[in-house]
């Protein structure tokens, strides 16, 4: 659990010093006009991937993989969307937000918590709009060696992709 402080706390510096948490970084990755968003969060997926993978292998943490609805998932996930464009922050620039004492992130907190409870309340009412149950999709193999490697394989692929955009943003310079 301090390996994880630890790395939450040197990421909120390095998302902190270039500033990942002001509008118009977030807007410019929205409009695809930059790439240093994703960047640092393929990094920052990529490390805690493999961070969590070790913690899940000493009994740390526990993977329970939820039911995948098809139409739920669109559905949160264009909600999820537009509370990100309509505040300008994802929940980690948020809460980065908050900490400058930008009171807008108190509203966008208070949706969150305030949407989460009504889903929670009407979640047994949705369940038969939310879409066929696909089942818990899970991509771990359950052979620890195998899941590891998975783990790494994936972990490379986000790292070499974040520096594929980084060398195509200085070839576009």
């Amino acid at each position: 659990m301090i390996v994880a402080l630890i790395c939450g706390i040197v990421f909120s510096l390095i998302a902190q010093a270039v500033r990942l948490n002001t509008f118009d970084k977030i807007i410019a990755t929205a409009l695809l006009r930059s790439t240093e968003v994703i960047q640092i969060l393929l990094f920052a997926i990529a490390v805690s991937s493999v961070a969590f993978f070790v913690e899940y292998l000493f009994g740390g943490a526990i993977v329970e993989v939820k039911p995948f609805y098809l139409v739920g998932i669109v559905t949160g996930g264009i909600l999820f969307g537009a509370g990100i464009a309509l505040l300008g922050y994802c929940p980690g620039t948020m809460t980065m937000a908050l900490a400058e004492g930008k009171i807008d992130a108190i509203f966008g907190y208070a949706g969150g918590i305030l949407a989460g409870l009504l889903f929670t309340i009407i979640y047994p009412s949705i369940l038969p709009v939310l879409g066929p149950n696909f089942g818990a999709i899970n991509l771990y193999p359950t052979n620890d060696v195998a899941a590891g490697l998975t783990v790494v394989i994936y972990s490379a692929l986000l790292v070499m992709v974040a520096i594929r955009l980084s060398r195509n943003k200085k070839n576009r310079n």
